[in-house]
Order: structure tokens, then C-alpha cells, then sequence
């Protein structure tokens, strides 16, 4: 289920919040998520990954120019579903709000209304996320499916028609009120169904109740628990509003999905770096209570990841700190993301003019020449308005050979983690 909406701009400010509960949990979680999404690792494109699972829940997010429309939904939710509900979000907000949204900081009293849109259209969808969870599932039309909702509601006010289902030949849900069980049984069925309409038992029905299952032409299937004692005619009759108004159903234009597969693990850039936003003995107790029932080595790992913090480390030298597998590392720091206690930040280098006291500390170290090489090749770009991953696309240099000189070249660079506008050849 949804928990919290919110839309925010790429800078950071927030210009709208929905809670079903109350709770603002998104909105401490806004910087560290824009902190994040820059962070994935590079070989993963940040337009595709649009779900980040941590702990008990997830967030999902559409990107429309520079507006983030970010959902907190439970952790076993379709995270493809929410997308959609996302992007009829996000082309309502623009297409409603669109002359505020041009002002460089708008009011955001202005779109409190917008609150009323949100749950026209997550009543639109309800249901549907639960479903998409475990069984293939086809999105109708809004109106289609509340047609379809409403309807199966009023033949199911019937005593003897418990629950109903409409389920393309292809074994797509479109809407079902089964139980669990009775819709795994409809699945099994319908690829042997031969005639337009039969009706059968199955071991997981009471013994009172069997299925009774009509075909609409090659689209789909109704199915519905009914119990047991009247003639197929009178079934038929009962069930007669429903089945003409899925007839006239249309299915083309229908989306379909499949179960959602496990998120792949989340993987940060490994030289941006880690910056603490929290007091480290509040991370530090937080941790030890959050991870105190964990495994040894997964508490031991917190631990010294936490002990990391306080001093300029990358990702890659928090996880090697850790002593923890990289998918575990990764998942950690993404708690500690989404608890507030860290950020991601760029690394922005600055290396001074190379003047004559630059040549001689040089010399003075003693630096080798392919290090010397590398100095030559990047220095330009090191005036902080580019990133380490920015200088490394631009030179060819790899990332950990730029982190390694410039770190020999101590106090003579300096490290910003917000870029320095500057125009670069």
C-alpha cells in the first residue's frame, strides 16, 4: 500500500506532501534520496533504477523534468504498478499546476489541493498493487475497471455468489475478489476450460462451493465461487449483468505485468563520498540497536562502518572498512541513507595554479613519472566544477588512479563536496 507521496524538485525543495497516516517520514527522507540517485553505480542508468528497497519498505519514484514524484509503499508491493500510478500522478501535477511551476520558488500552498487528485487515483487502483505482488496482472481503464469493481460487488450481494474474478485466457488478472487459494485453482484451470461454461470442484473449496467459470469469447475468463444447489440456467441469470458488461469490456489497449522479480541489490559509485548528517554516538547506538540481534559479522560490519564516519571516505573505503560482502555493505548503507544518518556527496577536487611552489613540493616528494603523467592530464579539470567520475569520463584515468595522486599531492588539493560553477574545455 501507499504511505506517503511526495514531490520534490532536483534541488531539494519539496513542493508537496500526501501521508494516508499522518506521518511525514518522506520528507526526512528527501535530501538522502537525491543524495542516493546520484550515487548508483555508473554501469546502471539512473533512469532505470526507480526503486530502492530498504528494511520494511520502499520507495518508488517518476521522474518528470526536473520533478520527482516519490512513493514510501510496503516492501512487497509491485514496485511496476506504483510507477504507473506515479506517472498518472505526475502528468496531472504539471498539466494543474503548470504556471507555478515555472516560478523558481513557487508556493507550495498552492498545491495542497492536489491532495483530493491523489486519492481519486489511488482509489482508481486499488487492489490492483496487492495482486501484482504474486500474479500476472492487466490494467484496464480506470473507468472500465470501477465499472467492472462495482458491478461484481452487486451480483456478489447474492447468498449464493460469494466471489468473483476476470482473468484474461493468457492468465492476467484484471480484478478478482478470490481468495487466494481460489484464484490459484482458476489459474490451473482455465488453459484446460473446453466448453463456454463449466462448472468444478476443487480440494481447497468448502465442500458446499465449486467454481463456476464462464468464457468471455478468446479475451477471458469469469470466474466465481458460488455455492452449490442451483441449475446452470439460474447461475447464468444471476451472474447475467456482470458477464454482458465484461463483454463489452475492451482489452486492447490494456497494460500488462508481470509478478514483480526481487530488486536487484542497490550499488553505490565507489568514490563519491559518505558524509555523516547525524551526531556519530546517536548513528552509533542506532546502529547497535538496530543490528544487535544480526548475525556477528553484520553487527561487527555496522560497527565499523559507523567508526569510518567522521573524516572524508568514499564509498569504497566504508566498504572495505566493513569487512562485509558488497551486497551486504550496499543494503547497510542504504539503511543508513534512509534513517538520516548519512548522505552520498560528490568529490569536487581543487588543485591551485601550478606555480613554482606546486613544481618544487613535487620534486620534494619525489613523485613518479607515470604518477607525474597523471597530474599533467587532470589538473585542468581539477577546479571543482567537476566530479571525480566527471574528471575520470573526461581524461580516460581511471577513478582509484585519480583518488590515489591526488592524495599524494596532500594539502595542495582541496576537497568540496558542492561543485564549483566554472566553465572547462
Amino acid at each position: 500500500m501507499v504511505k506517503e507521496i511526495v514531490v520534490l524538485r532536483d534541488s531539494g525543495i519539496l513542493l508537496f506532501h500526501y501521508s494516508v497516516s499522518g506521518t511525514r517520514k518522506l520528507d526526512e527522507l528527501a535530501a538522502a534520496f537525491l543524495s542516493a540517485v546520484g550515487s548508483f553505480a555508473q554501469e546502471v542508468s539512473q533512469d532505470k533504477i526507480t526503486v530502492m528497497s530498504f528494511q520494511k519498505n520502499k520507495l518508488v519514484w517518476e521522474r518528470k523534468g526536473d520533478l520527482y514524484f516519490i512513493a514510501l509503499v510496503s516492501e512487497e508491493d509491485s514496485g511496476e504498478i506504483h510507477r504507473v500510478i506515479l506517472q498518472d500522478l505526475a502528468e496531472q501535477f504539471v498539466s494543474m499546476y503548470y504556471s507555478d511551476l515555472m516560478k523558481d520558488i513557487p508556493d507550495a500552498r498552492r498545491f495542497r489541493p492536489f491532495a483530493d487528485t491523489v486519492e481519486v487515483i489511488l482509489h482508481k487502483f486499488d487492489g490492483i498493487p496487492g495482486l501484482a505482488r504474486r500474479y500476472k496482472t492487466i490494467l484496464l481503464p480506470a473507468d472500465d475497471l470501477n465499472r467492472l469493481k462495482n458491478s461484481m460487488s452487486e451480483v456478489e450481494l447474492n447468498r449464493d455468489i460469494l466471489r468473483g474474478a476476470v482473468i484474461t485466457n493468457d492468465g492476467y488478472v484484471a480484478t478478482s475478489n478470490l481468495r487466494a487459494y481460489e484464484l490459484e485453482a482458476t489459474l490451473d484451470y482455465i488453459p484446460s476450460l473446453g466448453k463456454d461454461t463449466e462448472i468444478k470442484e476443487h480440494s481447497s473449496l468448502d465442500k458446499a462451493s465449486v467454481l463456476f467459470m464462464k468464457k468471455i469469447d478468446e479475451r477471458c475468463v469469469c470466474s466465481f465461487v458460488i455455492n452449490q444447489g442451483l441449475s446452470e440456467t439460474t447461475y447464468l441469470e444471476l451472474l447475467r449483468p456482470f458477464i454482458s458488461l465484461v463483454q463489452l469490456t475492451s482489452f486492447d489497449n490494456a497494460r500488462k505485468f508481470e509478478p514483480d522479480k526481487m530488486e536487484g541489490p542497490i550499488s553505490f559509485y565507489d568514490f563519491d563520498a559518505v558524509e555523516a548528517i547525524a551526531p556519530i554516538e546517536e548513528i552509533r547506538h542506532e546502529t547497535q540497536m538496530i543490528y544487535g540481534s544480526s548475525t556477528e559479522s553484520l553487527s561487527t560490519g555496522a560497527l565499523r562502518m559507523v567508526n569510518s564516519l567522521g573524516k572524508r571516505i568514499t564509498v569504497l573505503e566504508m566498504h572495505d572498512s566493513s569487512g562485509l560482502q558488497r551486497d551486504e555493505s550496499d543494503e547497510m548503507l542504504a539503511n543508513f541513507i534512509a534513517k538520516g544518518f548519512v548522505r552520498i556527496t560528490k568529490l569536487f577536487p581543487i588543485i591551485e595554479d601550478r606555480d613554482e611552489r606546486f613544481a618544487a613540493y613535487l620534486e620534494v616528494i619525489g613523485i613518479k613519472k607515470r604518477d607525474y603523467d597523471i597530474v599533467n592530464s587532470i589538473w585542468k579539470y581539477c577546479n571543482g566544477s567537476l566530479s571525480i567520475r566527471e574528471i575520470s569520463d573526461r581524461s580516460g584515468v581511471l577513478a582509484a588512479r585519480i583518488l590515489e595522486v591526488l592524495s599524494e599531492l596532500g594539502n595542495h588539493v582541496t576537497w568540496s563536496n558542492v561543485r564549483v560553477l566554472s566553465h572547462v574545455g
